[in-house]
């Protein structure tokens, strides 16, 4: 099994604003072979709020150890199953990184 995180909107925001450990974590999963899932849902939440932030983000879509996990109709379906019946508050964003981290066996 390959290893690896999936990045949430929080991650993804300090990778916009130039975190040390965003920067880390890339060239550790790069020397690592480890995989980097970054849900569409937190890529579009961090794009929305930095409009600016097109080039960083697709830049980071573009590492070799990044996967851009998508929100397929299932996927939809697996975060809304999710949120209804393990949540008391409604976060589609946690509940895409949830389903993609159960999806990859990851932590």
């Amino acid at each position: 099994m390959v290893g690896g995180k999936v990045v949430d909107s929080s991650a993804l925001a300090a990778h916009v604003g130039g975190s040390f450990a965003m920067a880390t974590w890339l060239a550790v999963a790069n020397e690592l072979s480890l995989v980097l899932y970054v849900p569409a849902l937190a890529m579009a939440e961090v794009r929305a709020v930095y409009p600016d932030a097109d080039a960083v983000l697709s830049r980071l879509l573009a590492h070799p150890s990044v996967i851009h996990a998508d929100l397929s109709r299932a996927r939809a379906r697996q975060v809304a199953r999710l949120l209804v019946a393990e949540s008391q508050a409604w976060d589609g964003t946690a509940g895409h990184v949830i389903v993609v981290a159960r999806e990859a066996s990851l932590p």
